[in-house]
């Protein structure tokens, strides 16, 4: 097929959890996916699985540290070069990273990591295929922030503090291209049951049926409903909702001493 007839969607962190299930659903959709993700070996059997399900689509797996500087213009130019300039109609910046740790237990390098990829690369590379749908007049663009964002969080510092930069960014992003076509996105997820959590078979059965956790399934169909819709900001779950107008009534003084009785008795490698 020629690839410049070809509309491709781009899927960080696309080889496990929420991440497969965007690959999964934008193929249903009819996209061709150029699947991202840490390892290589794992975006290839990803794309094997997909190709088998829909030998008419084309998949491109790329394993890649999306959080090293110049990951994002590395990445451009490698699809450039796959597909051609211009083919990437949805991007979906999924790829995250989580140390539920107090801050002063972090290294420097899990520190800068999730820094790196939740914030540089996902504002760069809405910079490097931001202009080719603009050109175009069409595009999609989704960023995963988080409950997190809405509330300093004290354990996950730095995952809050990096999925509030998403926040911003997207609203500010979603507000410069209103009527130019191109949709920018993001949503508002609380716990999504993924290996991001490590947590037994039993508490995540749990958490799901009392609606702290959603599925990865149910979590990608409801964000790119939104995204294809033209809307932006869901925050599914009714204790995701309560959660969001109370916790940022909660100030330190409350927080500091739940903190610490939570945490007291974990240890840190």
């Amino acid at each position: 097929m020629n690839s410049n007839l070809k509309k491709y969607a781009l899927v960080t962190g696309g080889s496990s959890g929420m991440g497969l299930e965007y690959v999964e659903q934008l193929a249903a959709r009819g996209y061709n996916v150029i699947i991202v993700a840490l390892y290589q070996h794992e975006t290839d059997i990803v794309k094997g699985q997909m190709q088998e399900r829909y030998p008419e689509l084309d998949f491109i797996s790329v394993g890649m540290d999306l959080s090293a500087v110049d990951a994002p213009s590395v990445l451009y130019e490698r699809v450039r070069e796959s597909v051609g300039e211009g083919n990437v109609e949805v991007l979906i910046n999924n790829a995250g990273v989580i140390n539920p740790m107090h801050f002063r237990n972090m290294t420097g390098a899990q520190i800068s990591r999730i820094i790196m990829l939740h914030n540089h690369t996902t504002a760069m590379l809405c910079h490097y295929f931001l202009p080719s749908m603009l050109s175009q007049r069409r595009g999609y663009i989704l960023n995963i922030s988080s409950l997190a964002a809405w509330f300093a969080f004290p354990f996950i510092t730095t995952y809050s503090s990096t999925k509030a930069f998403t926040k911003v960014f997207t609203r500010a992003l979603r507000t410069e291209c209103a009527g130019s076509g191109v949709k920018v996105a993001s949503i508002y997820f609380g716990a999504v049951d993924t290996p991001l959590y490590n947590l037994s078979p039993g508490k995540r059965k749990l958490a799901r049926a009392i609606g702290v956790m959603i599925t990865p399934k149910k979590a990608a169909h409801r964000a790119l409903k939104m995204l294809f819709g033209g809307f932006t900001g869901w925050m599914p779950g009714l204790i995701n909702k309560v959660a969001y107008i109370v916790t940022p009534l909660l100030r330190p003084s409350i927080v500091a001493p739940i903190d610490r009785a939570v945490t007291k008795h974990w240890k840190f490698k």
